[in-house]
């Protein structure tokens, strides 16, 4: 049987050894709750880094729809213009149709009347030869006449209207003095 000695020194051993099982759970447990106070920051610094991203993606996607919708106004205008040159181009090939058909009847007129004008002019100097010589003074007066005192010039025809010029409306983007906010501050520790 064991003396009373052997049990206390057993109790004694296991009392040291509860104790220092105390210390080292309890050493453990401040470990972990260092690990944890240090993983608590960090993910701090984590949610930070992430509000600060988010918000400078949104301030540069807001930049970008700001430039896109600029460049929008530009190709509108550009749009405009190229309707503008459409008309215009339109118009030109009016007018030159019209003139080449006013031309080539014009044409044909004077070759018919050019033919017919010398065949009555040479009967008529055969026929009338004194009146003829008469005839010739009294053009050459008529043009010292029109050399002095020229009639009034036949009005021109009137061209179509010009076609309205696109106006082009400058439109100054916002939020285009934005600057990525400044990095999260790492926690000292």
């Amino acid at each position: 049987m064991p003396n009373l000695q052997d049990v206390a020194d057993q109790i004694n051993a296991r009392l040291d050894q509860i104790s220092t099982n105390t210390a080292s759970t309890a050493g453990n447990t401040a470990d972990i709750r260092n690990e944890l106070v240090q993983t608590n920051s960090r993910l701090q610094q984590i949610d930070a880094t992430l509000v600060n991203g988010f918000a400078n993606l949104s301030q540069g996607l807001f930049a970008l729809i700001q430039v896109q919708i600029i460049a929008a106004g530009l190709l509108d205008h550009n749009r405009k213009q190229n309707d503008t040159i459409i008309c215009e181009l339109a118009n030109s090939n009016t007018l030159l149709c019209s003139i080449l058909r006013k031309l080539a009847r014009q044409l044909r007129s004077s070759e018919a009347s050019q033919a017919s004008l010398a065949r009555i002019e040479g009967i008529n100097e055969r026929v009338h030869a004194p009146e003829a010589g008469d005839v010739d003074r009294q053009r050459e007066l008529l043009g010292q006449v029109q050399a002095c005192c020229p009639p009034e010039p036949v009005p021109q025809e009137p061209c179509p209207d010009m076609c309205p010029p696109p106006v082009y409306r400058d439109r100054q983007p916002t939020g285009q003095d934005w600057k990525p906010l400044p990095p999260p501050q790492r926690p000292i520790g």
